[in-house]
């Protein structure tokens, strides 16, 4: 797995579009955290703020706009201005060739889960973490530990998880044990959405992420079925459970759902990360190995994902 370079303060970084449209006062304040806070230099097109339908342009002004950011010679990093909906219409015409041959960070979360996935299975690493819409709401803990990964800088010395870099603590152990592998996922629904076509992440010894917004349990339930179904869990070396945001009913907790099909599959499993579709969205390196520590009742230490390799300064994983 290819990680890219670390990105320095001064880096031209893109900002892109590729799903729903956004709102244009969020959208300037965290262009403002990218320059004033974390000291890159912003760059888009001009029609990045297009409206079409629900989706921030049209297809082809998508996949042009990804397509003239990956060829940019300055940019080290490509930000997605936010998720939505939008990102599986252009993976056809992505193509990953180019940023395996000159690797650049690609950061966003929700639907861009789709572009991960593209990106990892072709293997490139990526950082799930939060877009430029969501920046300014993002606490000073989390906009510290989003630094720190992107820079691949060693968290501070005698730190503990979730020292910016090194790592994310859980809320609780669901099946004890411990599991290291490519940490691969994001969004439930785009992953469900994904099985059966050749842009699924191949999750055989992966640990797998999980997090989601606004679906009901009985949603959850559906998907992750049908990813049982389709074949797509098998060979999952462990589980780290994000935030499942507003996905309760009067019925059921999300989290009850997710928590039974996990326990089913027999594998180490954390719960409770502070990553996903809240306020406290912390990054994460999706591609590259991380170790899953899962504690069994009385055993020390807090459930977490520990980051292996990812400030080691080398170019892969």
């Amino acid at each position: 797995m290819i990680l890219p370079p670390a990105l320095r303060p001064g880096d031209v970084v893109r900002v892109i579009a590729p799903s729903s449209s956004f709102d244009p006062d969020p959208f300037e304040r965290g262009l403002t955290v990218l320059s004033a806070r974390l000291g890159l230099r912003p760059r888009m097109r001009a029609d990045v703020a297009a409206r079409w339908r629900y989706l921030a342009g049209d297809d082809a002004r998508r996949a042009e706009e990804w397509r003239e950011a990956v060829a940019d010679p300055e940019a080290r990093a490509i930000v997605c201005a936010r998720g939505g909906y939008g990102a599986l219409r252009i993976l056809p015409a992505i193509d990953p060739a180019p940023l395996l041959a000159r690797p650049k960070l690609l950061v966003g979360f929700s639907d861009i889960t789709a572009l991960h996935a593209l990106l990892n299975r072709a293997g490139l690493a990526t950082v799930h973490g939060p877009g430029v819409t969501q920046l300014p709401r993002l606490p000073e803990e989390a906009l510290q530990h989003l630094e720190a990964l992107l820079r691949r800088s060693a968290p501070p010395a005698g730190s503990a998880p979730p020292a910016p870099g090194a790592g994310l603590v859980g809320r609780a152990t669901v099946r004890p044990g411990r599991a290291s592998g490519p940490l691969l996922g994001g969004s439930l629904t785009l992953l469900s959405h994904l099985a059966g076509t050749p842009y699924a992440p191949r999750l055989e010894g992966a640990i797998l992420f999980l997090e989601d917004v606004a679906e009901k349990p009985y949603r959850l339930d559906r998907y992750l079925t049908h990813l049982a179904l389709a074949g797509a869990l098998r060979g999952v070396a462990g589980i780290a459970v994000g935030q499942l945001t507003g996905c309760d009913d009067a019925n059921a907790h999300g989290a009850d759902v997710v928590r039974e099909a996990i326990l089913a599959l027999g594998v180490p499993a954390i719960e409770g990360l502070p990553a996903g579709h809240e306020d406290a969205n912390f990054a994460l390196p999706l591609g590259a190995r991380a170790t899953l520590v899962a504690p069994a009742l009385g055993e020390g230490g807090a459930p977490r994902l520990v980051f292996d390799g990812w400030t080691d300064g080398g170019g892969a994983a």
